[in-house]
């Protein structure tokens, strides 16, 4: 039976993926080329799966060959801030398992693209390896490891021994997961690839409270639904119910962190603080069962796919708490496309998405200390911009709150600044009347205080850049310190250099501050390299620099 499924496998693989992955040093001659091919297949679909990816995207991402550092294929899906990494086996016999020697050159690859050691990389993926290393330097961005084979389930524990070694050190003492797992052996592959052309094609079941229905011009239902509800949803269906006509809003966002706050602590007053869900459906079809009341109504929807509130859904299915979710509830809205005109549902769909998405920084705008530093700039001819703005420009004469707030951030003497600085700005504002956010503005962060910062700060980043290109190898903690370490040493820079420098009035300011700092970053980065070394060794970096014990560790070290 595994043999005709591997069989039926070959066939509908090569015909989805085939066309679009590259070849590189597969000769026509050579008697593993089918096995190949279908492997960088099998790697393209492991993409596709994983983040819902057009085909031609998934083909793209395949990287396989000699020059890999054992990863077939690499994806950054932005919106959901996760970088897929994928292994792939084309096993013929259909039983088996990748062997646990290729498994650990893929997970010391992953390490290396971590580590942004891209020399390890062959010359023609050294771009791609570096845009990769990138998308793992912003703030909230996962990784997920995918292992994909026509073999088995499950992988023996010789297997699995250093992944999980490598789990254990990445995600150490993070409070959400840095990196997961995972394994698809033949069943997974062969269910997903005979499903695929279900999507946008989901038939859901809804039990809607309070519910009424719009005639004209188009028909439509609105209501409310319960969060174990739409769990239920995301579980069975997964990115299918997402509309195939927008990129999913989904991740590990400062505003899903909220809805999954609120729907685990106050979910009596999700349905307030939640803006709700659309679904467009093609017809639906309503349970006779107290068909006169308004109260409750059973409701199936052919061909539903939600258009707005992915993030809703997708968060609340992360929920573990499912008498919580039950008390959840969020509007909704659905759509019908039967006998509405025939660009009707991409029309609801594009608009719907057309909202400008309120983030927390959005709120410092209320907070008195803000126009006070502002105004305080203002009376030195610097424009300070703490409204979000598209169109705000950094000069010698103006800054705007991203850079202030990573400035002061490194400027504080609490190292769990700098790291938070690193990690994310988003928590500095997700509660404006207590820390981080208080312990950088407040009534002693005067105007000088927080311009000057900014001018240190862009010394230092100016310095590392220039460090880097004078890199003999982008390898190594020289390296890694450079690109993981930048926010503690600009750290150890302000540390260093006299407490009054960023107090004094701007005119005031050091006019070789510039020397000064580079200075100071030359005194640092040697300091850090020699602490890294004797007390960090082997240590991977990325980890080490979110860890606000290891950063006070070093920072402590500096200091004596």
């Amino acid at each position: 039976m595994s043999g005709l499924k591997v069989r039926q496998l070959k066939t509908k693989i090569r015909s989805v993926f085939e066309n679009g992955i590259d070849r590189v040093g597969i000769k026509d001659t050579d008697p593993q080329k089918e096995v190949k091919i279908l492997s960088r297949c099998l790697a393209a679909f492991g993409v596709y799966a994983a983040t819902g990816c057009s085909h031609e995207e998934a083909s793209a991402s395949v990287w396989d060959g000699g020059d890999d550092n054992g990863i077939d294929a690499a994806f950054f899906d932005q919106a959901e801030k996760q970088v897929v990494l994928v292994q792939s086996k084309w096993i013929q016999s259909g039983s088996g398992e990748p062997e646990a020697r290729d498994i650990g050159v893929f997970i010391d690859g992953i390490t290396d693209l971590i580590e942004a050691n891209w020399d390890a990389f062959g010359d023609r993926l050294q771009q791609k390896a570096e845009a990769i290393s990138n998308s793992l330097m912003i703030p909230g961005v996962t990784i997920k490891i995918l292992l994909v084979s026509t073999g088995a389930s499950q992988i023996a524990l010789h297997g699995t021994a250093k992944v999980n070694k490598f789990l254990t050190e990445l995600n150490d003492g993070e409070d959400e997961a840095l990196a997961s797992f995972e394994v698809m052996g033949m069943r997974e592959v062969f269910d997903g690839l005979a499903n695929q052309a279900k999507t946008g094609k989901i038939d859901l079941n809804a039990t809607l409270l309070d519910w009424s229905r719009v005639s004209h011009p188009h028909k439509a239902y609105f209501g409310i639904i319960d969060g174990a509800q739409l769990k239920s949803w995301w579980i069975e269906h997964g990115k299918r119910i997402v509309s195939k006509n927008i990129r999913y809003s989904l991740g590990d966002t400062d505003v899903n962190a909220q809805i999954k706050a609120t729907a685990t602590g106050q979910p009596e007053l999700f349905w307030y603080f939640n803006n709700g869900i659309t679904l467009i459906a093609e017809d639906t079809s309503r349970a006779p069962t107290a068909a006169a009341s308004r109260s409750s109504g059973v409701f199936e929807l052919k061909g539903a796919s939600i258009v707005n509130g992915a993030q809703t859904v997708s968060t609340l299915a992360k929920v573990d708490d499912d008498s919580a979710l039950g008390s959840v509830k969020v509007s909704v809205r659905i759509v019908l496309l039967k006998d509405a005109p025939e660009s009707f549902g991409s029309d609801v769909t594009r608009t719907n998405n057309l909202q400008n998405r309120v983030e927390g920084r959005d709120f410092v705008a209320h907070d008195p200390e803000q126009n006070r530093i502002k105004g305080e700039m203002s009376l030195d001819g610097i424009d300070y911009q703490f409204h979000r703005s598209d169109d705000f420009v950094p000069s010698d004469v103006a800054c705007d709150l991203t850079e202030v707030t990573t400035a002061l951030a490194c400027a504080s003497p609490d190292a769990a600044h700098a790291v938070a600085a690193k990690t994310g700005l988003g928590r500095f504002y997700n509660d404006l009347s207590k820390a981080p956010y208080k312990a950088i503005f407040n009534p002693n962060t005067t105007g000088a205080r927080a311009f000057n910062s900014v001018r240190v700060l862009r010394a230092v980043d100016q310095w590392i850049l220039e460090k880097k290109s004078q890199a003999p190898k982008r390898s190594g903690y020289a390296w890694g310190l450079l690109i993981h370490g930048n926010r503690t040493l600009a750290s150890a820079v302000f540390d260093r250099l006299a407490p009054s420098t960023i107090e004094l009035p701007i005119p005031d300011f050091d006019p070789e501050y510039s020397k000064r700092v580079n200075e100071a970053c030359e005194w640092a980065y040697l300091k850090m390299l020699e602490i890294l070394e004797k007390e960090f060794p082997n240590k991977a970096l990325a980890v080490l620099f979110k860890n606000v014990g290891s950063c006070r560790a070093i920072q402590a070290e500096l200091k004596r």
